[in-house]
C-alpha cells in the first residue's frame, strides 16, 4: 500500500493513530512524507516539535535485527537518483517481510503557494524564492538527465514545445467539450424567451434584458440559465399558463437532470430492495438474555459467509464487552474476529480498505460516544464514498456501536442528531432489542450500502424470546413498527425509549387515553411508506421522543412527517417533542431521571395535550 501525506499533517493526531495501526498490523505500506517545510504558510517550528518529523520518528524505527517497527528514509526530493533506490529498497522489504516504511521526502518546493490568496512570497525570504527555484524537482531532473546523457538541452526545447502545443491542444479540447451541452441548453433558453416575448408583449423589454444578460456572458455556467428563467418566470406569474409552459417545462425537467447529474448515487438503493423475513418463534420460545440473541445470529453469520470479519477494542479474546462474540475467535481464528488497539478512526478506516477489497466488515466502535473520534472519516469518506464516484466505489461497512439508557456521563449520552446529519450517504440503524438488531446485520449484509447499527446498550442482559429463524430474519429499513394500537396520539420514538413508551402508554390507558406507539426502526431512510402520517391521520396529535437534546433528532423527526409528509394537514394539537436534556445525563438513578423522558414524562407530555382538548376530561393533575 502506498500512502502519502503533507508536512504539516502528520501534526494531525489520525496521522499517530494510522502510524501505530500499521505498525502493529505489519501492513506493508510506505508512507512518503512531502515536507517543503510549511504548513500553507506556517513553518515546521509551530507544526511539529523539533521542527522535524523524522526526529520525532525515531521511536518507531525497526530494530535492524528484528521484525517489529518501520524502516526509515529521509531523502531530498529534487535527488531522482536518490528516491529510485529508497523506494526500491522499501518496496522490497515491505513486500516480502511485511516490514512498513516512513519516507521522509525533504527539500521539496512549492512554486504557486497554496492558493491564491496565500502566495508564498507573501511569507517566504527571498533567499528561500531563490533557493526553490535552484531546486525545483522539474529543473533538477533536467539537470540530472542532461549530466547522465538521457538528453540533451536541444531535446528538451523540442519537448517543452511540443509539450505545450499538445496541453493546450487538449484542454481546449476538454473545455470545448465540458461547454458545449451548456451553450445548446442556453439557445434553448433564449428561444424559450423569444416565444415569451412574443405571448407576452408587454413585458418584452424585462424578459429581452433577462436575455441579453444571458447572451452576454462568455464562459456560461448552468446556474446562470436557471437564474435567468426564474426571473422570466417570476415576470410572468400574472400570465397565462400557456405563456409560462415552455419555461416552466424547461425549469422541471432541467432541475430533475441537475439533481441526478449532482446528487446520484448517494445511496445505491439496494438495502431497500431486502425482503423482509420476519422473526418465527415455537408455540413457547425460549427467553434468553439479548446478548445470546446477538451472540447466536453473529456465529450463524460468520458460518454462512467467509468473507465477513469482526474486529474492535475487546472484540476478539473476551467476545466484546457485552459478549455478542464470546466464543467465536475461538470457532472463526483470530483473522476473523480480531482485537484491535483503542483507534476508532483507524478501525474505520480498516474496514472501509476491507470493505473495498470485496469483504464485508463489521467494525465494532464500543460505545456510542467513541464514534466522535471516527466520525472524521464515516462522514468525509465512507459516507460520501459512492456519491463521490457516481456509483464507481463503494465499501459496505457495517459500523457496530452501541448507546442509548445508561447512567452516568458517559456511554450513556444519545447522540443521533449528530449521526444523523454527518453521515448521510450511510443507514442507521437504531433497532429496541437485539433480535431486530440481528434482522439489521442480516439486512446489511445482503446489501451494500454503508451503515450503524446502534445497540441499545442496557438492553443486553433484558431477556428476549429466541426466534428459530434467527439466521434468516431480515428487518426491512425505512418501515417502521406499530408496537401498541391507539386512537387518541402518537407517540415516535426508537431504541431504549420503545420500553418507556409502551409503559407511559399503559399508564395512559388506565386515565382513558389510547396512545398508539410506534418505533421508526431506522433514522436514514426515515418512513419510507408514510406510517406515521397514517397514523396521525388516524389520532390527530403527535409526539415524537428520545435520549438526544432538544432540536436534535426529535426536531429531525417532526420535520420528516409534519414538513416532508404533510402531516401538517391532519393536525388538531400542536406537535411535540420531548428530547432529553441539553447537557449529558447526570450521575446515578436520579441523574438518569432527571436528564431523560421517562414514564413520567411522556405520560405527562402526552395527558396535556388532551388536556388540551378537553379539560373536563382530562382535568389537570398539577
Amino acid at each position: 500500500t502506498w500512502v502519502s501525506i503533507g508536512n504539516a499533517s502528520t501534526a494531525e493526531g489520525m496521522f499517530w493513530e494510522a502510524v501505530n495501526a500499521i505498525g502493529v498490523l505489519k501492513t506493508p505500506a510506505i508512507i512518503s512524507i512531502y515536507d517543503d517545510g510549511y504548513g500553507i504558510s506556517v513553518p515546521n517550528q509551530f507544526q511539529m516539535v523539533k521542527g522535524n518529523i523524522s526526529a520525532i520518528l525515531q521511536g518507531f524505527r525497526r530494530d535492524p535485527k528484528g521484525e517489529e517497527g518501520y524502516d526509515l528514509y529521509t531523502v531530498p526530493g529534487w535527488d531522482y537518483p536518490a528516491l529510485l533506490e529508497v523506494y526500491r529498497t522499501a518496496a522490497e522489504i515491505a513486500r516480502e517481510r511485511h516490514i512498513p516504511a516512513l519516507v521522509h521526502v525533504t527539500e521539496l518546493t512549492q512554486p504557486q503557494g497554496h492558493s491564491t490568496s496565500g502566495s508564498h512570497e507573501r511569507y517566504k525570504s527571498p533567499e528561500r524564492l531563490q533557493w526553490e527555484q535552484e531546486h525545483d524537482c522539474l529543473r533538477k531532473m533536467k539537470e540530472w538527465m542532461i549530466e547522465v546523457g538521457v538528453a540533451s538541452e536541444e531535446d528538451f526545447a523540442r519537448w517543452e514545445e511540443e509539450d505545450r502545443a499538445t496541453v493546450e491542444s487538449i484542454r481546449k479540447e476538454a473545455w470545448e467539450a465540458y461547454q458545449l451541452p451548456i451553450l445548446t441548453e442556453r439557445q434553448e433558453v433564449l428561444t424559450l424567451l423569444d416565444e415569451a416575448v412574443t405571448l407576452a408583449p408587454h413585458l418584452a423589454e424585462p424578459l429581452r434584458r433577462i436575455r441579453s444578460d444571458l447572451t452576454e456572458i462568455p464562459h456560461p455556467l448552468r446556474r446562470d440559465l436557471h437564474s435567468g428563467v426564474h426571473k422570466a418566470l417570476a415576470l410572468l406569474r400574472r400570465e397565462p399558463e400557456s405563456v409560462r409552459a415552455g419555461l416552466a417545462r424547461w425549469k422541471r425537467d432541467q432541475a430533475q437532470v441537475n439533481a441526478a447529474r449532482y446528487g446520484s448515487h448517494l445511496y445505491s438503493g439496494r438495502a431497500l430492495d431486502v425482503p423482509q423475513v420476519r422473526p418465527r418463534y415455537a408455540d413457547d420460545p425460549p427467553r434468553v438474555p439479548g446478548f445470546e440473541v446477538l451472540n447466536a445470529a453473529f456465529d450463524a453469520i460468520l458460518a454462512r459467509d467467509p468473507r465477513v470479519v469482526a474486529f474492535g477494542e475487546d472484540v476478539g479474546r473476551l467476545g466484546d464487552v457485552n459478549q455478542g462474540f464470546r466464543g467465536l475467535q475461538e470457532k472463526y481464528g483470530a483473522l476473523r474476529v480480531a482485537d484491535t488497539g483503542i483507534r476508532e478512526t483507524t478501525i474505520v478506516g480498516q474496514a472501509i480498505g476491507l470493505a473495498m477489497r470485496g469483504l464485508r466488515p463489521i467494525a465494532e466502535i464500543q460505545y456510542l460516544d467513541y464514534l466522535l473520534y471516527a466520525l472524521q472519516i464515516m462522514s468525509d469518506d465512507l459516507a460520501t464514498l459512492l456519491w463521490r464516484t457516481a456509483g464507481g466505489q463503494k465499501a459496505p461497512v457495517i459500523v457496530r456501536t452501541r448507546g442509548h439508557r445508561l447512567e452516568g456521563i458517559w456511554h450513556s449520552g444519545s447522540l443521533m442528531a449528530g449521526l444523523i446529519h454527518l453521515v448521510r450517504g450511510m443507514v442507521v440503524c437504531v433497532p429496541r432489542d437485539m433480535t431486530r438488531a440481528a434482522g439489521f446485520y442480516n439486512t446489511l449484509l445482503q446489501a451494500d450500502e454503508p451503515g450503524v447499527v446502534v445497540e441499545v446498550l442496557n438492553g443486553y442482559r433484558l431477556r428476549e424470546p429466541l426466534p428459530e429463524n434467527l439466521a434468516e430474519i431480515t428487518v426491512p429499513l425505512g418501515v417502521p413498527e406499530v408496537l401498541r394500537e391507539g386512537e387518541d396520539v402518537t407517540i415516535v420514538t426508537y431504541g431504549a425509549m420503545c420500553r418507556i413508551a409502551l409503559q407511559a402508554a399503559e399508564r395512559l390507558a388506565e386515565v382513558g387515553v389510547q396512545a398508539e406507539v410506534i418505533d421508526v426502526q431506522t433514522l436514514l431512510p426515515f418512513d419510507r411508506h408514510g406510517v406515521i402520517l397514517e397514523s396521525l391521520k388516524k389520532t390527530s396529535r403527535i409526539l415524537f421522543t428520545d435520549e438526544d437534546v432538544p432540536g436534535g433528532t426529535t426536531a429531525y423527526m417532526m420535520q420528516e412527517v409534519i414538513e416532508k409528509q404533510g402531516g401538517y394537514y391532519y393536525l388538531d394539537s400542536p406537535p411535540r417533542t420531548l428530547p432529553g436534556a441539553p447537557h449529558r445525563p447526570a450521575y446515578g438513578s436520579d441523574g438518569d431521571y432527571w436528564s431523560k423522558p421517562n414514564v413520567e414524562s411522556v405520560f405527562d407530555a402526552v395527558y396535556e395535550m388532551m388536556y388540551e382538548v378537553d379539560p373536563a376530561a382530562y382535568p389537570a393533575i398539577y
